[in-house]
């Protein structure tokens, strides 16, 4: 479920007619099968439908609240925008805006465009597109993983405690219990064949790409 806040999840009575439905719901099911959140927002801005995606970012991230915030800020932009220059009317599939983001620690990129009135309905809904940027640590996860066999929360783990954090930092951050985090930690000692942290930093770094 989306991390709740203050921001405001359209009502039945501002979602798009019966026939633009049956078209978001078409479009919906291939967009929850991508890894970028995708979000559609009504001109209010209210946050209409978002994917799978989307709501694994919000959830994971300790700040997801301010990447909701950062969505609904720039769908409110983009509009203003939009009317201040009185273009509107003339080309809406020409229209686009994007920025960064930082949320928990994590730079996300926002592409927010126009959709064709009519798509859903009368109203021109936009469409917004979170993307997580890569960062070094995020590929030295990837590299972790094939390296030394590490499960995708095996890595985070390692990668957290890398980064100089405590067991109960590194719990907090990946919103799991800190038994859940020494039990990760004791399997990748297991699997790198190390005894402890100064010994795992030592073997990691060595084999490091970063």
């Amino acid at each position: 479920m989306l991390a709740h806040g203050s921001y405001v999840i359209a009502t039945a009575e501002n979602l798009p007619p019966a026939e633009g439905t049956e078209r978001l719901d078409c479009l919906a099911t291939a967009l929850n099968e991508i890894n970028e959140g995708v979000i559609f927002l009504n001109s209010d801005p209210q946050i209409v439908w978002y994917n799978r995606a989307f709501d694994k970012l919000t959830v994971e991230n300790r700040e997801g609240l301010v990447l909701v915030a950062a969505v609904i800020e720039l769908a409110k932009d983009f509009r203003q925008d939009l009317r201040l220059s009185h273009d509107i009317g003339k080309d809406n599939n020409s229209y686009s805006t994007s920025r960064s983001v930082v949320a928990g620690g994590i730079s996300h990129r926002l592409h927010c465009t126009l959709m064709p009135k009519g798509m859903f309905g009368a109203e021109a809904y936009l469409l917004c597109l979170v993307k997580r940027s890569a960062s070094r640590w995020s590929s030295y996860e990837q590299h972790l993983r094939q390296t030394w066999s590490l499960t995708e929360r095996e890595a985070q783990v390692a990668v957290e405690c890398l980064q100089g954090k405590k067991n109960l930092e590194i719990a907090e951050c990946l919103k799991i219990s800190v038994e859940t985090v020494n039990k990760h930690l004791d399997k990748v000692y297991q699997k790198v064949s190390v005894r402890g942290r100064s010994e795992l930093a030592s073997r990691l770094l060595d084999s490091s790409i970063m």
